[in-house]
């Protein structure tokens, strides 16, 4: 069998580590901030194995582009955080914010590794999904030990086995409405848990921020996520499901920022990316017309907030473009 480890990166391989490179770069300035104000000795433990995971992502994204003559992304630097900053969030923050971005990782990190071709690729994406999901079980055990884990809401277990006789199967809208399946219920527990913590992420950010466009863009962005919230909630209490969110999401007074404009914004473009992504896995498993409904109009408003995230970056210079083809038109034309 040819080996193909050293075959030139396909296009689906430069764009995700070009993606490593970037979300990793912007979690080691985080990480390092919350590493200057961490007290909790075990989510302090648990902080430093996450930054060493991005450095070494870090690294080896590096590494690969060297070796193929490929310029290295900006990303984010010391230029970006500021140490020196009054601590933003709680312990208790840290580690729900950790372990909503492991959940991220692990399912991008799932979705790139079947478009990867080289076998060196391959198994840097494998041994880091491997690693992702050690301290993913790790932040869950100490989540359960201190409490601030929440589970899915339950529901009952049925003694027989039930198949669908009639399509009102899909009603939503009209007629009569089945109750919810698990896999439905599911999906809008996780959209609630990931709203939640960028609503909380938005507070925080809006209240530091130095632009006052930015800052009223993170504003703006905190309503459409509580407002988003109570269409997902009312639709569990519909069917009297309890649904409780953890309190530990404090953040401090300081309006003295620890991470730039750029940073931030950033870092809410690409959840607004990854809520869409969220949004559309809901739909494909949430067979109930009323509920693909909701989440297409909820996909729409964030897909246009998104878009104004990226209008913003553009303006300030901050988005980097990813790797791309040539314009071979443009190419004929300069030949000319």
């Amino acid at each position: 069998m040819k080996n193909n480890s050293k075959a030139p990166l396909t296009s689906a391989e430069k764009a995700n580590l070009w993606n490593f490179y970037m979300a990793n770069t912007m979690s080691h300035c985080m990480f390092q901030h919350f590493l200057a104000h961490v007290e909790n000795k075990q989510i302090k433990k648990i902080i430093q194995d996450s930054d060493l995971l991005s450095q070494r992502i870090i690294e080896r994204v590096k590494n690969f582009f060297q070796e193929e003559n490929i310029p290295l992304p900006a990303g984010f630097s010391e230029q970006d955080v500021n140490l020196a900053a009054p601590r933003l969030f709680s312990d208790s923050f840290y580690l729900l914010y950790i372990d909503l971005m492991y959940k991220l990782g692990l399912i991008f990190y799932s979705i790139t590794l079947p478009n990867t071709t080289r076998l060196d690729i391959r198994l840097f994406i494998t041994e880091t999904m491997h690693d992702a999901a050690n301290y993913s079980n790790q932040v869950t055990e100490l989540m359960l030990e201190t409490g601030i884990y929440v589970r899915p809401p339950n529901i009952p277990t049925l003694n027989t086995q039930e198949i669908v006789q009639r399509q009102s199967f899909f009603n939503g809208f009209f007629g009569d409405k089945r109750t919810l399946t698990g896999i439905e219920i599911s999906q809008l527990f996780a959209n609630i848990q990931f709203n939640t913590m960028k609503t909380v992420l938005l507070l925080a950010f809006g209240q530091v921020a130095e632009s006052n466009e930015i800052r009223n863009y993170f504003i703006r962005g905190k309503h459409i996520n509580i407002k988003q919230n109570t269409v997902f909630s009312n639709v569990l209490k519909e069917e009297d499901l309890p649904l409780t969110m953890p309190s530990q999401f404090n953040v401090t007074t300081t309006n003295i920022p620890p991470f730039s404009d750029k940073l931030m914004l950033f870092h809410i473009s690409n959840l607004s990316s990854a809520k869409l992504r969220n949004f559309g896995d809901s739909i494909a498993v949430s067979p109930r017309h009323d509920l693909g409904s909701l989440y297409f109009r909820l996909m729409v408003e964030t897909s246009n907030y998104a878009e104004d995230g990226g209008n913003l970056l553009i303006e300030n210079s901050w988005m980097e473009k990813p790797p791309h083809n040539v314009d071979r038109n443009l190419l004929a034309k300069k030949k000319k």
